[in-house]
């Protein structure tokens, strides 16, 4: 199975950090981590990746929900 995973970047993008979430859709990835970046100050940007890990939350209404 593939799933999405949110991914901020630090320090002009040299440095990934991303945590346990992982989307069944990019959309979802993409709408959790642009929800995340505009609250934080310390990212200076943030990417999807994909991960072989199983879903385990969904993105909707701008809310993250653990499955």
């Amino acid at each position: 199975m593939t799933s999405f995973k949110p991914v901020f970047l630090f320090q002009n993008g040299d440095e990934r950090q991303e945590n346990n979430q992982r989307f069944a859709t990019y959309d979802e990835a993409k709408g959790s981590a642009m929800a995340r970046f505009m609250r934080w100050t310390m990212p200076c940007g943030w990417d999807v990746e994909t991960s072989t890990d199983e879903p385990n939350y969904t993105h909707m209404n701008g809310v993250d929900e653990h499955l």
